[in-house]
């Protein structure tokens, strides 16, 4: 069981740095969005404000801040959403203050779905529901 944990763990940060190599390129282009407010992306809060937003590999996204800082997220296909004109979008979920990125829909039919860090269902036991906010993606110009 060990060794399998640990191939797995290999294999994913294996992923992870190729996908970390190819967002380089890929955050110079792709599409912007302004974050009204803080939020939580895997174990980071991220400050509300303008983010570049790129596909990184099948499995990974970006988010690349004005300083140039960089975050990452693991993308697992699958999900229903309504659709926003055919535009791109994120989708979040606040309890109460806090607000997670759960979803990231580049069109209908490319919907993903982020894990749910281990704060988020600590809130989800405690509160039982949030409210979904969905903030509009931009291509960048």
């Amino acid at each position: 069981m060990q060794n399998l944990k640990k191939s797995v763990m290999l294999a994913m940060i294996s992923v992870f740095g190729v996908a970390l190599a190819a967002s380089q390129a890929h955050a110079q282009n792709g599409l912007a969005v302004d974050v009204p407010f803080d939020f939580v992306l895997g174990k980071s809060t991220l400050q509300s404000g303008q983010y570049r937003i790129a596909r990184s590999g099948a499995a990974f996204v970006s988010f690349v801040d004005a300083k140039r800082n960089t975050k990452f997220a693991m993308l697992l296909p699958g999900g229903d959403v309504p659709n926003r004109n055919n535009q791109p979008y994120l989708v979040f979920t606040r309890y109460g203050q806090e607000a997670f990125l759960n979803k990231v829909v580049f069109s209908p039919g490319e919907v993903y779905e982020l894990p749910l860090s281990g704060r988020e269902k600590e809130m989800r036991a405690q509160l039982r529901s949030g409210d979904e906010v969905a903030v509009l993606i931009q291509p960048v110009r």
